[in-house]
């Protein structure tokens, strides 16, 4: 696979954000809440408190912007379109998880 491609720009940004948010959950759990491990921030506060999930896939997406520029870095412009994508994947993720959690809290689902 070229690396220099819209296809592995795409799938590097989708996949570099899960690098995010282990770092953010590292981060979190010695610097913020020391009393709890990596464990508790993906189970309990990520998968098990939907308020906070959206906010945490942002943060993760910070990853893919230091993929962004290191990719400028090198030239590869088609694969920094295909970062791009990635990041709108994520972020009509991140509107369809906004919108299904207000039906939720008007009563409408």
């Amino acid at each position: 696979m070229e690396w220099n491609s819209r296809k592995a720009g795409f799938i590097l940004g989708l996949l570099v954000p899960v690098l995010g948010f282990f770092g953010y959950g590292l981060i979190y759990t010695t610097a913020i809440r020391p009393m709890y491990d990596l464990g508790w921030f993906v189970n309990d506060l990520f998968l098990g408190t939907t308020e906070y999930r959206t906010q945490i896939i942002s943060l993760s997406l910070i990853a893919d912007a230091f993929l962004f520029f290191a990719m400028d870095r090198r030239d590869m412009h088609k694969a920094m379109r295909g970062v791009i994508l990635a990041m709108l994947a994520y972020g009509v993720v991140i509107v369809l998880h906004i919108g299904y959690e207000q039906l939720l809290k008007h009563g409408v689902l």
